[in-house]
Formats: C-alpha cells, sequence, structure tokens
C-alpha cells in the first residue's frame, strides 16, 4: 500500500496530565509546564488519541455523541488534532501490518 494511503493514527505524548473538574478540562504537559485548556470536545478527541483510533473514527464518535452533522464534527477533529499537534503534545502513528494481524487474533 502507498505510504500516503495508510491510515495514521494519533497518539497522546506520554507523561502528560489530564484534570478534569466540573469547571475546566486542561492538560498540563510537565516537560514545558504548559497546561492547555479543553473543551468537552476536545477532551472526548484527546480520550480517542490512542493510537489505535483514526481521526475518521474519531468523526464518527463525535457525531454519535453530540449529534452534530458529519462535516460539522469532521471540522472539529481536524481543527483540534492540528491544534494538539502544534502545541506538541500529539504524535502520529503510522498503520503497519501487524495492526491488521492484531485485528485478527
Amino acid at each position: 500500500m502507498n505510504a500516503s494511503l495508510r491510515p495514521r493514527f494519533p497518539v497522546r505524548k506520554p507523561d502528560l496530565w489530564l484534570r478534569q473538574s466540573d469547571s475546566e478540562n486542561a492538560i498540563f504537559d510537565p516537560a514545558t509546564d504548559k497546561v492547555h485548556l479543553l473543551n468537552a470536545t476536545a477532551v472526548a478527541i484527546w480520550t480517542l488519541c490512542d493510537g489505535g483510533t483514526t481521526p475518521a473514527e474519531m468523526v464518527q464518535a463525535v457525531c454519535d455523541l453530540s449529534g452534530l452533522p458529519e462535516d460539522v464534527a469532521e471540522e472539529d477533529v481536524m481543527r483540534v488534532l492540528v491544534e494538539f499537534g502544534d502545541a506538541g503534545i500529539l504524535t502520529w502513528r503510522e498503520f503497519d501490518r501487524g495492526d491488521d494481524e492484531a485485528e485478527g487474533s
């Protein structure tokens, strides 16, 4: 498969702390001492950045949870993923053949 056509999986940077309360959601990066505030949609997306969920699957999950139209959810997911990447709190894992084998077991 062409590398550009392979799915990519967003992965949370390790060692970050997510703190949730009634009034706010925040990610703290101890390596940079930065705090990133998240709304409810961003927290849902953050939770799905597990290295096994594609952005397309995230869009579907946001639609299911929020009732948003797919085009709106897709825009939100892509914007949040770009923001996470720009903030340095997210990396990307390429799909590999072992992923198929793991699903089959």
